[in-house]
């Protein structure tokens, strides 16, 4: 917004330019000036006097540049001598710097006060105020470099008040005092008389300036002090004690008031000029700041900053305020060592306080900080190098109220590095309604710690009597308010600056708090460490170095994090993982303690690659200090922490000691009901507890209990009162154990505690009596067991067996996988044994989980250990089970069968049987149930029992074939019969042992149909082939439909891939290429998926499953294709399909159509077994129905009544790759239009190297029409749509033929609709050009039933249509009928439908019979009846709807036509209209290479009577004989033909004949150039309107007939004379001539021309158009007569040499035929001479075509034989459009087609040449006119100038009736009937 000043300016400048700018200078004398050469230079417009109180001075020549003159004066002298002169300078350019020589400079003076400056350079907008009443401006400007020029405005202001204390300051630094000033003269020389005040400050116009106040003190409000800047008028009025205070000026001069004569007003300052940065747009004067603050941000951050930048941001707020800087980020280039010390030389932030002077110049990298000024005005100054650019800084400004002076709080300095803070009085009370606030600042590179060794405080709820509160300037409340009385506590900052609040009220005094501060330096911020220096306040969280996974580990960086809670809260670290390289733990390493300056620190230093461990302080504020100084060292931990409260009693005790003692209560006496205690160790060691004595007197353990708690793992117990020692072992570093009880009573707990490597564990031998149990190798310290048999013993009651789960078994030798027994050759295994039995059994190598169960009650497990083992162990729990007598077996063959009792006779009632399969380690068992009749289920089961995970299944009913397999290597399975026992047969199941993956984590099982199905992200070492076992299991009345979601594609799949595998039937697929989700349903309830690998790291896979019914008769289909027959045998059918991943499957099906439907028991359901798209069909469509899967794999549930059988083919197709912008599309809706169908970014450019499909699908009995409102892909090359195409599908036919097209390039609305109910889309790009693609609508259509010799669709390139009755030889139509003709071509054809025969019944309008054509695309629509000889309806897109629809009435012999597809011509993607006067266009991507295959056309144009000059400034185009290849045609659109350029131009020049020209840039496939750029210019048109005799006396121009383009009058003689230069000589061309033909070779109206000694007399149409003259004068006659009258001529002329000029005369090219020279009827033949016998030699004729006005013409040549060579340079036929100069090529040669050509306008000629030897017979055709539609903007994206399409047909509503009476009209939907 333009300020008042400059407002002002302008106004004053429009007003007065013209007035001031050429006067004549008044009473002024001119001084004699001269310059080097003696020459005397006055300017015009110079020596002036103005008197005006208002008025403008400029630069001669004002806007132009001023040059070559000497000391031009311009003096402004206003009477009134009470006034002096504001000039404001709004333009000011000139030559120089800021240091000017004496050639070039404007100098302003004071004329009485001879004050004076001398300007040159560019400057911004500036004022100069005088002294007095008299100014003079001179200008010197004898340079020529730079645009040398100024304007300026002026206006008079009261002159300064007359006394000592009002002056003009100038200098660069100054200081001002009123009370410098007595009351003497006036340094104008006028006496003293007012005590007004006034100081103008003036700097350089580049300068700002800066006025500060350290003490200002305006005591009336009355007479307030005013600073306001002369240019942009903003000021501000000041009164009141101010300190620190400063105002920064808009521009380069300042004027301050005030009134010293005011009691007690005394002014002080100080002023400086602050010269305004190279950047002005990263340079703001920001006034005011808003209440939530304003972000600032270096240029371009967050990316880098650019170089060389000169940045000034000025930060303004009100006097009583202050500004806070607030940096959230701030990375500028490193300090450089100077001198040894690191100093901003390169890139800095300067940021300045002016009032104060305090100055802090940054650079390198700062963690969070705050910069809080003293003084309301700030400025930042970001100035950079051309060096390496770095992210910049971001921050946060806010204004603040000035803080007074603390009353209530105590600060006293310790040191550089440290506070003591107090409340006042303390230790004693603190004083009661206290308020005040400190504020600490420190260096941005430090933080405070606040240490409070004593708080006591009135406590209230929410802390709002009395409360003590933290803040940080850069993130806030610190810790919220604090009240209360709390134990020692901490208070860490965040950031460098801290506010600290007191406040109390009128009631509670206490002694308040002291705390000790510590200022300490932040590690220095780097790279690495940008994100791990935090503090965390959260009350959990997770610490991760490097906080990015993906980052690298930090190295040569220190990290600090502080963790905060609240006083009473204490803070819990668990370590996940932890990795410190240990090669220099003294540089190396991660410190851990609690924050406190006073008394015993709770610390401790850690490094290695540790276990998970624990670190709990005791305190409320914990440090990780991490330290990495080794360059090959690295540091990376995971840790968790969580807030927990302190002890209410303040009862804690911390043991760190490898031993001690614990007793409870701690001191024997103490009745503190909750007490703490933590042990902790380090962290490669556990802590072992002993209990001695736990005794409590109730044993009611929520009020009196002992917890036990391992703070890593979690693992707890609880014990109230025991009578016997036991002892409990940590799994880390560290215990909490936590003592409960009531004041009153008893308990006492005597423990002994040691801790132990974790690594090692104590003795092995035990003896183990409980039920159940845990046994672990974990326990042994394996030094202790080498040479030794360490044995447990596990004895249960009697009658019950043992069964041992070992787990992460790993001891001796590997084994062999998948065998019968275990062989342990080594001296490292271990032996279970039943001691009963003897039955024993030796293990080794490893395992992951399995079992061994016992025959009774005791077993003995050994662990032999001979020599000194790597790496040995295992785990193992145990548990007692319960024997059922006499059915009790173990079975350990490696196969087998398992019957019920009887089998296969019926079972027995009260039966109970268990029989436990075991395997080797490493097995699994799995069972494949062939017979299972087992019910009631209220009473009879089988129950399936994996004894190693304990994984239970119960079946009960009748179940056809199903399997089951264990998870590990033993199952029991128990069979229960009950008292209600039917006769049933039971169960046969065959057992089987199968082998387990190599890999133990990599066997995997899912049953949850929720769970998502993944591999372990873990890489495989030394193993040859690596692979991981999944099985997925459901019930028996199901089967496993399995879904991949994600895989990694594999090239090979001999090397890895994934192997699905039914387990019962054993059906297997393997597959590898895997790019997309897939299926794989199994034939029965359970599968086996196998991925494999060769290398060390398995494909990532995510999947998930669900389970289908197992219904109907199942059948499968494997095969790539095939069809099948479903016969109604089967009421049902279950038909799975299933081809390899990647690939999508159509479906299509023939079903029998029924009017009835039955959809309960005569239906088809298709569901996708990937994405489950579920596809329902009851109505059975009468012909071919189609469905597209999303995925691999379909479903079909198939429903059938007797008598309807169903027959289905399917196909596959692959599948594009996985993207965003594959969909599917159902809808079900009819003739509702749907949108959303569009490109990727549309309307901007699409992707490249993109691969989308798009299904689209219906219902049956639907089907589905696409229209493509606009479609622009790449265009296609040689081999057609090859680069950038839509391919369109039909798959409803697709197994009859192929139905689908590919598409591209660009076209006008377009259509493509199905035969049937489902199409494919699929969009494919390259990595080159890309466009703006399409936007499309579809809607779904009813699919005509089939009916005899009706509703059919027709897709060959012609063809016959007609109506029912001419199909069968019958003479007339019948009766209602509704016929439907389809008529598709492709995108880049039209249709055009010739009725031989339209004889259907007539009325107007057409509302009984009628045929209706429609334009799919473009909604054209006719309505037709009556009678026609012949009738042509011509498309407009590329598919045609012909409805056929007659009532009960009169019957008529109805139509027969035929069709046949067109070429559609092609749309340019870039072309253009321009309409301003002048202008410039260029080729596309100019200055860079324009593409292949362009066809662009750049319109002109400009209003009647005007024409079009073009100059090319830059022209290179590809070079080619005669320009066939890349060309430009220059062209006037109305008359003329085209001129065609191509190679290179220096300067190449064109007019325009007309008011529109065209443009046309033309490329082929092969090569391209850099292109043009091109500007041009509309000149006027001289226009004679009357005959009145015409001089032309310019070097060029252009002429016309009387009322051109309209017809001449009769009776005129009109004369034309053209005079030039003397040394030249004139060229005419006659654009267009068009004057009454000639009658038997006499002219009644000419054109007379002089020629040698004749007089040329021109008339009729000209054959050449040029004509020159032999002298530099000519007159030109134009006679007409009382008869007819035509167009006349337009003619363009200029000058031209003489010498390389012969005189030329225009000829005129005679008609072919005197018969038939001007056709302009609106259809007709035309024929070459003689046809159909040979025409002459030597012949060169024209045949014109004129028909009526608003039509256009098409010539169709139907036959042709023309002598035929090369380009056809010997005999030719070439056709022109008189108008917009339009043509075809030279045609020569036969047609194995008809030629059509469409012209533009309604006037053509043919233009026939032969040569003098070959003859041959020549051409015959016809013509037709047609009516032109009105043209429709076409806007192309990106694009706001209109572009018109090419003009269309239109029938007109209200055309006049023909000859035939048969005829009818409508006003609807352009409906019309006629004949002929």
């Amino acid at each position: 917004m333009m300020g008042s000043s400059q407002l002002l300016s302008a106004v004053l400048f429009s007003v007065t330019f013209f007035v001031f700018a050429f006067a004549k200078p008044k009473g002024y004398d001119v001084e004699t000036r001269q310059n080097e050469d003696g020459v005397v230079i006055i300017p015009a417009n110079c020596d002036r006097q103005l008197e005006s109180e208002t008025g403008c001075i400029t630069s001669p020549n004002w806007p132009r540049k001023s040059v070559d003159f000497n000391e031009c004066q311009i003096r402004v002298k206003i009477p009134d001598s009470h006034k002096r002169i504001l000039l404001t300078f709004n333009n000011f350019t000139l030559e120089g710097t800021t240091s000017c020589d004496d050639g070039n400079y404007v100098e302003i003076r004071d004329v009485k006060t001879n004050r004076q400056n001398r300007y040159c350079g560019t400057s911004y907008p500036f004022t100069w105020l005088t002294d007095s009443n008299e100014l003079s401006v001179t200008m010197n400007a004898l340079g020529s470099k730079v645009f040398n020029r100024f304007n300026a405005t002026y206006i008079t202001l009261e002159k300064a008040p007359s006394n000592g204390c009002s002056l003009v300051l100038v200098n660069e630094i100054g200081r001002y005092s009123s009370s410098d000033f007595s009351k003497k003269d006036h340094i104008f020389g006028s006496a003293y008389s007012t005590e007004e005040c006034e100081a103008v400050i003036l700097a350089h116009p580049n300068e700002r300036v800066l006025v500060s106040f350290k003490d200002l003190d305006i005591p009336d409000c009355a007479h307030k002090i005013e600073m306001r800047d002369l240019l942009t008028g903003r000021s501000k009025a000041v009164c009141g004690k101010h300190a620190f205070v400063s105002w920064t000026s808009d521009s380069n001069q300042v004027v301050i008031t005030f009134d010293r004569s005011a009691s007690g007003t005394s002014v002080l300052f100080e002023y400086e000029f602050l010269l305004r940065p190279r950047n002005e747009s990263c340079s703001p004067l920001v006034l005011g700041l808003p209440a939530d603050g304003l972000r600032l941000t270096s240029p371009h951050f967050p990316r880098p900053y650019p170089s060389n930048l000169d940045c000034q941001i000025i930060l303004n707020t009100d006097f009583n305020q202050v500004i806070s800087l607030n940096f959230s980020e701030f990375t500028l280039e490193p300090a450089t060592k100077k001198n040894k010390v690191d100093s901003c030389v390169n890139d800095y932030l300067e940021i300045r306080d002016i009032a104060t002077e305090r100055i802090s110049r940054l650079c390198g990298s700062y963690h969070n900080f705050s910069w809080t000024s003293h003084s309301n005005e700030v400025v930042l100054t970001l100035r950079t190098n051309h060096l390496l650019d770095y992210i910049g800084y971001s921050l946060i400004v806010k204004s603040l109220f000035r803080l007074s002076n603390p009353d209530c709080v105590t600060i006293t300095r310790t040191g550089d590095n440290g506070y003591v803070l107090t409340s006042l009085n303390y230790p004693d009370d603190y004083p009661t309604d206290a308020s005040c606030t400190v504020f600490l600042q420190e260096y941005p590179n430090r933080y405070i710690i606040f240490d409070f060794e004593d708080f006591d405080v009135e406590d209230s709820e929410d802390c709002t009597n009395d409360y003590l509160e933290l803040t940080s300037s850069t993130s806030g409340p610190l810790s919220g308010r604090l009240c209360g009385k709390k134990e020692p506590f901490s208070i860490t900052s965040d950031s460098n600056e801290v506010s600290i609040t007191f406040k109390t009220n009128s009631k509670i005094k206490k002694s308040g708090f002291k705390a000790h501060c510590s200022i300490v330096n932040r590690p220095q911020r780097t790279l690495e460490n940008t994100e791990c220096s935090t503090m965390l306040r959260e009350k959990s969280g997770r610490i991760q170095l490097p906080t990015n996974p993906d980052w690298p580990p930090i190295r040569g960086s220190d990290c600090l994090i502080v963790i905060h809670a609240q006083p009473d809260e204490r803070i819990r670290l668990n370590f996940i993982d932890f990795v410190v390289s240990d090669l220099d733990s003294d540089r190396d390493f991660v410190e851990l303690y609690d924050i406190s300056l006073s008394g015993q620190i709770n610390k401790a230093t850690y490094s290695g690659h540790l276990h998970p461990f624990s670190w709990t302080s005791f305190r409320n504020e914990l440090v990780i200090y991490v330290r990495d100084e080794n360059e090959i060292s690295s540091v990376s931990f995971i840790a968790d922490y969580e807030v927990l409260p302190r002890s209410e009693d303040g009862c804690e005790l911390l043991f760190t000691n490898p031993t001690g003692i614990i007793s409870w209560p701690f001191d024997g006496e103490s009745k503190a009901g909750h007490c703490t205690v933590i042990i902790r160790t380090d962290p490669d060691k556990r802590v072992l507890i002993t209990f001695k004595t736990v005794r409590m007197d109730r044993a009611d353990c929520s009020q009196h209990s002992m917890t036990i708690k391992d703070t890593t793992t979690k693992r707890q117990s609880q014990y109230c009162s025991t009578l016997w020692e036991f002892s409990w072992l940590s799994d880390s570093n560290e215990v909490e154990m936590e003592f409960t009880r009531q004041h009153a009573n008893f308990a006492q707990v005597q423990a002994m505690y040691g801790v132990i490597p974790r690594t090692r564990l104590a003795a092995f031998n035990q003896f183990l009596t409980a039920p159940e149990g845990i046994i672990s190798s974990l326990e042994h310290n394996r030094d202790e067991i080498i040479g030794k048999n360490c044995t447990v013993f596990i004895q249960v009651e009697p009658e019950n067996s043992v069964v041992v789960t070992l787990t992460d078994f790993l001891i001796g030798d590997e084994q062999a996988k998948n065998t019968e027994t275990i062989t342990c050759t080594g001296q490292q295994f271990l032996e279970i044994k039943d001691l009963t039995t003897g039955r024993t059994n030796v293990y080794c190598g490893e395992f992951d989980l399995f079992t061994w169960t016992s025959d009774f009650n005791l077993v003995a497990i050994t662990f032999h250990i001979t020599t000194y083992p790597t790496y040995n162990v295992f785990r193992a729990v145990y548990r007692s089970l319960q024997q059922i007598e006499g059915c009790d077996n173990r079975l350990i063959a490696a196969t087998g069968i398992i019957e019920s009792p009887n089998f296969p006779q019926p079972y027995s009632p009260n039966t109970k049987c268990r029989n436990i399969v075991h395997s080797e380690p490493g097995n699994l068992v799995t069972f494949n149930f062939t017979n299972f009749e087992v019910q009631p289920c209220e009473t009879d089961h089988v129950e399936l029992i994996d004894l190693g995970t304990l994984r239970k299944e119960v079946f009960c009913a009748s179940f056809d074939l199903f399997s089951w397999t264990s998870d590990t290597n033993e199952v029991s399975v128990n069979f229960v019969s009950g008292p209600k026992s039917v006769r049933n047969t039971g169960f046969k199941t065959e057992y089987r042992h199968v082998q387990r993956p190599l890999v133990n984590e990599c066997y995997i099982r899912k049953h949850d149909t929720k769970e998502l199905v993944t591999l372990p992200d873990f890489t495989i070492k030394d193993v040859e082939n690596a692979e991981c076992i999944i099985y997925v299991y459901n019930t028996p009345d199901n089967r496993i439909q399995f879904t991949v979601e994600e895989f990694d594609e594999v090239v090979n799949c001999s090397d890895s891939g994934i192997q699905l595998t039914d387990v019962a039937t054993e059906r297997t697929n393997t597959y590898c290429t895997i790019s997309h989700s897939f299926s794989w349903t199994a034939d029965t309830n359970e599968i086996k998926i196998r991925v494999f690998a060769k290398k060390d790291k398995l494909p990532h896979m995510i999947a998930k499953w669900k389970s289908v019914a197992r219904i109907g008769e199942p059948v499968i289909s494997l095969e790539d294709s095939g069809h099948i027959k479903l016969t109604s045998k089967f009421p049902t059918y279950q038909y799975l399909i299933h081809v390899e991943p990647n690939y999508r499957l159509i479906i299509n099906y023939l079903h029998e159509h029924d009017a009835i439907q039955h959809c309960n028991i005569d239906s088809i359901k298709i569901t996708d077994s990937t994405t489950l798209r579920l596809f329902q069909d009851c109505k059975f469509f009468d012909g071919i129905m189609s469905w597209v899967s999303d995925s691999n794999e379909v479903i079909i549930d198939a429903k059938q009544i007797a008598g309807h059988d169903t027959v289905l083919y399917y196909t596959r197709v692959l599948k594009a790759p996985p993207s965003e912008c594959n969909k599917v599309i159902t809808s079900d809706t009819n003739l509702e239009t749907n949108s959303g169908l569009e490109t990727a970014n549309y309307p901007g450019i699409y992707p490249n190297e993109l691969v989308c499909d798009m299904i689209m699908q219906t219902t049956s009995d639907n089907r589905i029409q696409v229209v493509f409102e606009e479609f622009w892909l790449e265009i296609p090359n040689h081999m057609g749509c090859h680069n950038d195409y839509l391919n369109v599908s039909d798959t409803s036919v697709g197994f009859q033929y192929d139905h689908s097209e590919r598409i591209c390039g660009r076209h006008e609305p377009i259509s493509w609709t199905s035969e049937g109910n489902s199409l494919l889309l699929r969009l494919q790009t390259d990595k080159t050009i890309a466009r703006t693609g399409y936007i499309a609508t579809y809607t779904i259509l009813k699919r005509p039933q089939p009916a005899p010799h009706c509703n059919k669709t027709y897709l060959g390139p012609n063809g016959v249509i007609s109506s029912p009755n001419f199909a069968v030889g019958l003479p007339q139509y019948s009766n209602d009928l509704l016929c439907y003709y389809f008529i598709k071509g492709n995108v880049w054809e039209q249709i055009l439908v010739d009725f031989i025969i339209f004889d259907v019944e007539l009325q107007t309008p057409c509302q009984r019979d009628y045929v209706q054509i429609e334009d799919v695309a473009t909604r054209k629509t006719n309505i037709i009846c009556g009678e026609h000889p012949s009738y042509i309806w011509e498309s407009e897109s590329n598919e045609v709807n012909i409805t056929f629809i007659t009532d009960g009435s009169r019957t008529f012999r109805g139509f027969n036509a035929t069709y046949k597809m067109e070429h559609k011509p092609s749309i340019s993607y870039c072309d253009e209209t321009l309409t301003d006067n002048t202008g410039t266009f260029h080729s596309p991507e100019f200055p860079a290479k324009y593409s292949n295959d362009l066809d662009c056309v750049y319109t002109i144009i400009t209003d009647p009577g005007h024409f079009i000059e073009v100059i090319f400034e830059f022209f290179e185009l590809e070079t080619s004989p005669q320009c066939t290849n890349d060309y430009v045609s220059l062209s006037s659109v109305g008359e003329g033909t085209s001129q065609r350029y191509c190679d290179k131009h220096n300067l190449l020049k064109w007019n325009s004949t007309t008011n529109r020209a065209t443009v046309t840039l033309h490329s082929d496939h092969v090569i391209t150039d850099n292109g043009f750029k091109a500007t041009y210019k509309i000149h006027q048109v001289f226009q004679a309107e009357t005959c009145s005799p015409i001089h032309l006396t310019t070097s060029s121009g252009m002429f016309q007939s009387p009322n051109y383009p309209s017809n001449y009058d009769n009776n005129l003689e009109c004369t034309y004379r053209i005079t030039v230069n003397p040394l030249r000589v004139i060229r005419i061309e006659f654009i267009d001539f068009e004057i009454e033909e000639p009658q038997f070779g006499f002219c009644s109206d000419y054109l007379q021309i002089p020629y040698a000694t004749e007089n040329l007399k021109l008339c009729g149409n000209l054959d050449t158009n040029v004509y020159i003259t032999d002298s530099n004068d000519v007159l030109l006659t134009l006679i007409t007569d009382g008869s007819n009258t035509l167009r006349g001529f337009k003619a363009m002329y200029r000058d031209v040499e003489i010498s390389n000029t012969p005189t030329v005369a225009p000829t005129q090219l005679p008609f072919c035929s005197v018969e038939a020279s001007r056709l302009t009827s609106s259809y007709g033949i035309i024929h070459s001479l003689n046809f159909p016998a040979y025409y002459p030699n030597n012949v060169k004729c024209r045949t014109v075509i004129e028909t009526k006005k608003n039509t256009r013409i098409i010539i169709t040549i139907r036959f042709m034989d023309i002598e035929n060579y090369k380009l056809c340079d010997w005999d030719y036929l070439q056709m022109f459009d008189d108008v917009s100069s339009r043509n075809t090529e030279k045609l020569c040669g036969s047609l194995d087609a008809p030629f059509v050509w469409e012209s533009d306008s309604n006037l053509v000629t043919l233009i026939f040449k032969s040569d003098d030897i070959l003859a041959r017979t020549g051409y015959y055709g016809t013509y037709q006119s047609v009516e032109i539609v009105a043209p429709t903007p076409f806007k192309k994206p990106g694009v706001t100038k209109p572009v018109f399409s090419k003009p269309k047909p239109k029938v007109p509503k209200n055309r006049p009736p023909a000859q035939n009476d048969k005829i009818s009209y409508s006003d609807n939907q352009n409906i019309f009937g006629y004949g002929g």
